[in-house]
């Protein structure tokens, strides 16, 4: 009975090819020829009796059993990888690869350094690290874990909610001083602007007050980065007030550095939480929930300083 399945190793090929679009780049991707690639996909078709793929001269297209394999099949081979990472863990020793996307404020600002005590706590976890803020599908992207910060998380993944995510706007204080006074919604639109270009060349800035309406300021900055530390650098220069989440800038505004701007308001930026993402049709290893616990307790441990003061009595 067992030689009637499928070899495993075909599914897996298969597997790339769907998630690759076309077999050239799938047999670049699994170091092999096309025609290689082709032959085997024949192979796996003949063993199953039916046609998988309707090949065209610039893309495949997946047939009805096509789609049934590739859901199977990337289940089945998550699966196999979740079982190898355990059975290597049997010796109380976690080992295992993780492939894990962070956006690059909270990476380059916060996480690479909690990373880096996560490879020296767990030596036999082998991690690969993409600090980008392009989430896109974890599978075709080949990735386990990812932290997202959203106000509404992807609904075709499993999302795990893991703290609030607050926003400041806040300039040095010599920019304060130098004639330019931030005490009303006129005078911030008159502001140089640093604030992070996922918001768009121009944005309607909404600032909500504790006892009133929102207010809203139509707002097109000077300065804008995807860099989150180099946001932080240009307004601790005095290069005008920015809008930054406040995981950026919280030490800044505890010693002096950077002061709130229109302070009585909370501003909103780019998403309100930061979420744990993990493939829907995926299994977590034994080493993606190692890591996944590692940064989570982390976070939580450390959120706290990132929230707005409460105001004084």
């Amino acid at each position: 009975m067992f030689d009637n399945l499928p070899d495993l190793n075909l599914v897996r090929l298969f597997v790339a090819m769907v998630e690759s679009r076309n077999l050239s780049a799938a047999a670049q991707r699994c170091g092999m020829t096309r025609s290689n690639m082709s032959h085997r996909l024949k192979r796996l078709e003949l063993a199953l009796g039916a046609q998988l793929l309707r090949r065209t001269t610039r893309h495949v297209e997946l047939t009805q059993a096509g789609r049934l394999l590739y859901q199977h099949g990337v289940r089945l081979l998550d699966e196999m990888r979740a079982a190898q990472s355990n059975i290597d863990s049997l010796g109380g020793t976690v080992r295992g690869d993780v492939r894990v996307r962070l956006p690059t404020g909270l990476g380059h600002l916060y996480l690479a350094p909690v990373l880096l005590e996560f490879t020296r706590r767990y030596p036999d976890i082998a991690l690969r690290v993409h600090i980008n803020d392009n989430i896109g599908d974890l599978v075709s992207a080949e990735v386990d874990l990812a932290l997202k910060i959203t106000s509404a998380p992807p609904e075709d993944h499993v999302a795990r909610r893991l703290c609030a995510i607050q926003w400041s706007l806040c300039a040095a204080p010599e920019f304060l001083l130098d004639g330019r006074p931030v005490q009303t919604l006129e005078q911030l639109g008159r502001c140089s602007m640093i604030a992070p270009q996922s918001l768009g060349r121009r944005f309607d800035l909404r600032l909500k007050h504790a006892h009133g309406d929102p207010l809203i300021l139509r707002v097109a900055p000077r300065l804008q980065s995807g860099d989150y530390p180099f946001l932080r650098e240009a307004v601790l220069a005095g290069l005008g007030v920015a809008l930054l989440p406040r995981y950026a800038v919280w030490t800044q505004l505890r010693d002096g550095q950077l002061r709130e701007v229109l302070p009585e308001f909370e501003p909103e930026g780019v998403g309100n939480a930061i979420y744990l993402l993990t493939a829907p049709n995926r299994f977590p290893s034994m080493a993606t929930r190692a890591l996944a616990g590692f940064v989570q307790e982390h976070i939580e441990r450390r959120h706290r300083d990132w929230l707005r003061p409460a105001p004084s009595a």
